[in-house]
């Protein structure tokens, strides 16, 4: 996981008490956080840019600004930091602010629901027909009255990018834009624009050219930020563009924001907004930024978002969310003999608003708080603040003797023989695509096991096959050395109504292998040693399959059973995933081979 350096000095002063060093990093420990020290960051400041780059004393530095990649930097100061592993589970602890405001209640400081008054700032945000097709959903705050200086900068730009990485997931659920209010014209404009429509200077410019003007296709081509995420926009024919009511361009999300709307250690009031496909994902990076805004002195105004059916809302709504909690099921869950009110004290130390009713809990949950969906979720907060570190440990009042299942005993011989025989393991994604599974197979979409509420157009289902994340493991290694051999021992899945969840489980093992005299006959004779080592017999039958070559396919059959298949892949399945050497697979399910295992 990544590192994320907290200023102490700063950490300290929103905290409102002077921790010593090691007491500070039990508190935060005790919290939750995986603490990596502390250490010294120097800053330097780009005459050419204004970006600000932070730097370990004792790291190596290649003297280029992280913005422009220019070499006009001026060294301003540096800064003791407590360096943190980063959470995404707690995205608003990834800032000083956010994590000052949870230390408060820690600590007893300040405890309860913090309170954040919102105020109506009469702007809007126009958000124009087209946009339900590239980047439907929109939401936006005004902050006024903040002192950043340079280190408040670095921090805005900080919680910036961690929250692109927690909630945003690179950007792709959600990507966020904060904008110099002193330098745009309120309202506001979401449209649609054509990939030649218009130009403007993308933020920090071009390392050859700071001030040169581009269009949204060139930015894609050209721009280091472009590039970096143009597979975001891929197959788009129209961008989405956010500018004011004079027309200047604030940012092309989820790219890049305008160079002329860029803030700067003076400014002092800001323009927020978070634009992505998923409304929750946006809606939460809107909280928890604010928040930490609200803590760090700005006053936070409402906007409104009006849509092109003639719908709006107004955000952001940092309404805490309210729940009931049963004291029984939180004592069962943690072993502790805790109260109603104990509980109710305790969640108010995590910052939650609890108070009892009768035998329950009623509990208020943040706003800014992303991570709790479920009661499980407040109960583990219980923990932590009761103190891991104080719940005396006791044995199982009763003991039993436990052995793995045949099914793992098998898989785990299965494993011992693959990488044996030269292998490696790969682990692929249990969620996966229709258009992996099926239309780069080359093969009919059949009955299987769909999400409710996807994530994402790329985790929409079960995997009903191993073979296409091992073809996706080839195409991400593709220009590494060859040849390659790998393999997966792990379960798919399918419907079956006779089952008590609806979802049969089959354990499978699928072996590839990729390289330029790769053929039948290899992964043939690994099918036949494997099958061996599990003390069974395989036999091969030439079957026809449209993921694999004509007359170079063959299902495998042991002890009288239909195995599974192996063969050469199809040249337009390769093709599909972008694979340039001949592969060979193998995949059959283990049930068949664990009588005669054991």
């Amino acid at each position: 996981m990544p590192l994320v350096g907290i200023p102490v000095s700063r950490l300290k002063q929103l905290l409102g008490k002077d921790l010593d060093r090691d007491d500070l990093q039990v508190a935060l420990e005790n919290l939750g956080n995986d603490v990596d020290g502390y250490a010294v960051v120097k800053r330097f400041r780009c005459d050419r840019c204004g970006e600000i780059t932070e730097v370990l004393e004792h790291e190596d530095f290649n003297d280029l600004c992280a913005g422009c990649a220019g070499g006009d930097l001026v060294e301003i100061g540096s800064a003791e930091v407590v360096r943190i592993d980063l959470l995404p589970v707690r995205p608003d602890m990834l800032s000083a602010a956010g994590l000052a405001r949870a230390l408060r209640g820690f600590l007893g400081i300040e405890t309860g629901l913090p309170e954040f008054k919102l105020s109506d700032s009469g702007f809007r945000v126009e958000v124009k027909s087209g946009m339900d097709e590239i980047r439907p959903y929109i939401v936006g705050a005004i902050v006024r009255g903040l002192r950043l200086g340079d280190e408040g900068l670095r921090m805005v730009m900080k919680m910036q990018e961690n929250l692109h990485w927690a909630l945003g997931r690179n950007r792709r659920r959600a990507s966020i834009g904060v904008y110099d209010l002193g330098t745009i014209e309120p309202g506001f404009v979401f449209r649609p624009v054509k990939p030649d429509e218009l130009k403007f200077v993308p933020l920090f410019g071009l390392p050859d050219s700071p001030r040169a003007e581009l269009t949204p296709k060139q930015i894609l081509k050209k721009h280091p930020k472009g590039i970096g995420y143009a597979h975001l926009l891929a197959g788009m024919s129209t961008y989405p563009l956010l500018t004011d009511s004079a027309g200047k361009v604030l940012s092309m999300p989820p790219i890049i924001n305008s160079d002329d709307t860029k803030m700067t250690p003076e400014t002092t009031d800001v323009f927020i907004d978070v634009t992505g496909p998923d409304r929750n994902a946006i809606t939460r990076s809107l909280n928890v930024l604010v928040a930490a805004l609200a803590d760090m002195g700005g006053n936070v105004g409402k906007v409104e978002i009006k849509y092109p059916d003639g719908t709006s809302e107004t955000t952001p709504d940092l309404t805490p969310a309210r729940c009931e909690l049963d004291p029984a099921e939180a004592r069962r869950v943690l072993g502790l003999d805790l109260d109603a009110g104990k509980i109710a004290e305790l969640l108010r130390k995590m910052r939650y608003g609890a108070k009892t009713e009768g035998s329950k809990v009623v509990v208020d949950i943040p706003a800014y708080r992303s991570d709790i969906l479920h009661e499980q979720d407040i109960i583990e907060d219980i923990a932590i603040g009761y103190g891991y570190h104080n719940i005396e440990p006791r044995l199982v009042p009763t003991m039993t003797v436990s052995r793995a299942l045949p099914v793992e005993e098998i898989s785990e011989a299965v494993r011992r023989v693959m990488t044996g025989f030269g292998l490696f393991e790969v682990m692929t994604s249990v969620l996966v695509s229709e258009k992996e599974q099926f239309e780069l197979m080359r093969l009919p979409v059949t009955p299987h096991v769909t999400l409710e509420n996807p994530v994402s157009v790329e985790q929409t289902m079960l995997r009903t096959s191993l073979i296409p994340g091992l073809l996706s493991t080839f195409r991400a290694n593709s220009t590494r050395e060859m040849p390659q051999q790998i393999f997966e021992c792990q379960d798919v899945f399918f419907l079956d109504s006779g089952a008590e969840t609806g979802v049969r489980t089959r354990r499978r093992v699928a072996v590839g292998l990729t390289g330029p005299k790769v053929g039948f006959a290899d992964v043939r004779a690994l099918a036949s040693a494997l099958a061996r080592e599990l003390n069974a017999e395989a036999a091969f039958t030439a079957a026809n399959h449209h993921s694999f070559i004509t007359g170079r396919c063959a299902r495998i059959d042991t002890r009288g059973e239909d195995t599974g298949i192996l063969g050469e892949m199809h040249p337009e399945v390769l093709e599909r995933f972008g694979l340039g050497q001949p592969v060979a697979v193998f995949e059959f399910e283990l049930d068949h081979f664990i009588k005669a295992y054991a």
